[in-house]
């Protein structure tokens, strides 16, 4: 989710990411990225895309708990 970096991401067979990403986010999805990983990946919260959200562990588990669907990487 960092800037820049779907753009690429391109293989037989893949959807546009960009686009499924922007989907995602018009359809209502939220983008959420676990603030562990910013110090982890020495990456600041200004470095992700538009629309993500840096959140908690425990922010993230409430946010989901009415989530129809979930990916989690």
């Amino acid at each position: 989710m960092v800037k820049g970096e779907l753009e690429k991401i391109q293989g037989k067979g893949l959807p546009n990411i960009v686009e499924l990403y922007d989907g995602i986010r018009q359809l209502g999805g939220k983008i959420l990225v676990c603030e562990l990983a910013l110090e982890n990946k020495d990456l600041k919260a200004e470095d992700f895309r538009e629309g993500v959200e840096i959140v908690g562990a425990t922010s993230f588990l409430a946010s989901i708990a009415d989530a129809t669907i979930t990916f989690s990487f």
